[in-house]
């Protein structure tokens, strides 16, 4: 009896699968995929050159649709500048994704005499002609880093022997541009403009000379971003001139001499009053404190040396002392001894809605303007610019020089006043973090000793705190209500007089009433954390006359 073929058919294709599965080995025996060596990508303009995940350098392996995207980076940057007018490099660019911190390399290496440690920047470049990108696969894979260095191939291309911070100030500009203006601001806003080294400030960013580009930001913004151009262009025809004269030869043609394009600069960083999104609205840091007391009288000096192309800013604030009752009218003359031989013009910036910069009347060395104030503790801080614009082009540039800050207050306690209205937000520059959906009241840190002693003279209570932001502080001593003071970001010079009946109660140190609790509150009135000290009074000793002898 024989079977139905269509039981044979489902046996003879089980056969025939079973006799290909033996005859084929699985593909990782005889084909086992790369797990060494370097992989390179190309584009138009450029090749990427990485490390797989064993060697050369693992630490520093990326995937294949990451390499793709830094090329499409550098395409994007690279057709950007070439729309701008820009001059090309000749040949292709290569970049090396790398691990600087145990100095690993994919592709080529860096210079010698590099800075150390190496893990430090996000990127290195070659020296001319090689035309090398070295980029950190840890940090420095970002858009505005690969726009940064390959402004600086585009650099290289016509003006290589350019003055460092003249090159690093155009690409960071060129970044900025590139990226949104997602730009950073300097620690070390004091720092002369062309300085570039160790001594430069306190961040990568200073010492490289990367704050140049808001200098090159409101050259653009004043008098078009193809006088930016001009700028490196004059440095590539004339190899010999330092970075001040190529940018002198083009903004004098347009009006102002170096010293005063400068000046002008450091009154648009005094304000605020760029158009960059990076730069508009954003205040100075300032280098020194003034505080306006309450009572008509003489202002404390303040003196303040200042480099050459360099600007260092005055904080100014309203009577902290008189947060405690009614706040008066007053008017405020400043005075400013300017140092011999600099031709410097200071401004000063109520910080107000509405306010603009207002130029000091200069006499020889004097530099005066009398502005209306109150004694409001809760009114925005003012600021006042003290640049040196003394330069190379027209030398000498001149280092070191001293400028006094002084001035008088008048009040009139006939005219009561309200805290001036402040402008609009002034925008913080940092990394993205989530917005909060409550009003946070600042942190604050307090600055004194545990044990406050006052004197039972003046009975003055003072100390500093610094405060994360915009809010009020609010104070008692005891059961008792000391007031309230105005906060802002930063170091405050808060005061309190204590009332007379307080002194007897602050002879000893360690009882209720001898308690100082500090609270902030945000500016809708949402309380935020306490801090508290001792507060004891300190006698006056009583002087005893000698006994007469007889």
């Amino acid at each position: 009896m024989t079977r139905s073929s269509r039981f044979l058919l489902p046996f003879a294709l089980i056969a025939l699968a079973s006799s290909l599965a033996v005859a084929v080995p699985r593909a990782a025996a005889v084909d086992p995929y790369p797990t060494s060596g370097v992989a390179t990508l190309s584009s138009d303009h450029f090749q990427i050159h990485y490390s797989r995940d064993v060697a050369p350098c693992p630490t520093a392996a990326i995937s294949q649709e990451q390499a793709g995207e830094v090329l499409g980076m550098a395409e994007r940057a690279y057709a950007l500048y070439s729309g701008w007018g820009y001059t090309a490099p000749g040949a292709p660019v290569d970049i090396s994704v790398d691990d600087f911190s145990i100095d690993c390399f994919a592709h080529g290496a860096i210079p010698l005499g590099t800075p150390m440690p190496h893990g430090r920047w996000d990127a290195i470049i070659t020296p001319v002609g090689s035309d090398e990108i070295h980029l950190s696969a840890a940090t420095g894979l970002a858009y505005h880093v690969i726009a940064h260095e390959v402004f600086h191939v585009f650099e290289d291309a016509v003006a290589a022997g350019a003055q460092q911070w003249l090159t690093e100030g155009l690409a960071e500009w060129a970044s900025v541009r590139a990226n949104a203006a997602a730009g950073g601001l300097e620690q070390n806003p004091d720092r002369t403009m062309d300085c570039v080294g160790s001594e430069c400030g306190d961040s990568e960013f200073d010492r490289n000379g990367y704050p140049g580009w808001m200098l090159f930001e409101y050259l653009a913004e004043r008098f078009g971003d193809a006088k930016v151009k001009s700028v490196l262009d004059a440095a590539a025809a004339n190899p010999g001139w330092t970075g001040t004269q190529a940018l002198s030869s083009v903004v004098q043609p347009l009006g102002p001499a170096l010293g005063k394009f400068f000046e002008d600069y450091t009154t648009a960083r005094l304000t605020g009053s760029f158009t960059s999104t990076a730069l508009a609205g954003v205040l100075p840091q300032t280098q020194a404190s003034i505080v306006i007391g309450s009572s008509s009288g003489a202002v404390s000096p303040v003196t303040l040396a200042v480099n050459h192309l360099a600007v260092r800013y005055v904080d100014v604030a309203h009577g902290l002392d008189t947060d405690t009752g009614p706040c008066y009218s007053a008017s405020l003359a400043l005075k400013v001894a300017l140092p011999p031989l600099v031709a410097s013009t200071p401004y000063y910036y109520a910080n107000t809605k509405g306010a603009v910069a207002q130029a000091f009347s200069v006499s020889g060395t004097t530099a005066s303007l009398t502005v209306p104030w109150n004694t409001c503790g809760a009114s925005p801080h003012a600021y006042v610019s003290l640049p040196n614009e003394t330069n190379d082009v027209v030398p000498p540039a001149l280092d070191g020089r001293e400028f006094t800050v002084s001035g008088t207050v008048t009040v009139d306690k006939s005219k009561p006043a309200a805290a001036s209205e402040a402008p609009a937000g002034v925008k913080v520059i940092g990394p993205v973090v989530q917005a909060p959906t409550t009003d946070p009241a600042p942190d604050l840190t307090l600055h004194a000793p545990e044990l406050i002693r006052v004197s039972a003279k003046t009975r003055l209570l003072r100390f500093v705190v610094f405060s994360s932001g915009d809010g009020t502080l609010k104070a008692t001593l005891g059961s008792t209500w000391l007031g309230s003071a105005g906060l802002h970001a930063g170091n405050n010079d808060v005061r309190f007089i204590l009332p007379t009946q307080l002194l007897k109660t602050l002879r000893k140190t360690n009882t209720p009433d001898n308690v100082l609790m500090l609270t902030s509150y945000s500016p809708g009135g949402t309380q935020g954390a306490s801090v508290t000290r001792r507060v004891a009074v300190q006698l006056v000793k009583k002087t005893t006359k000698p006994k007469r002898r007889r």
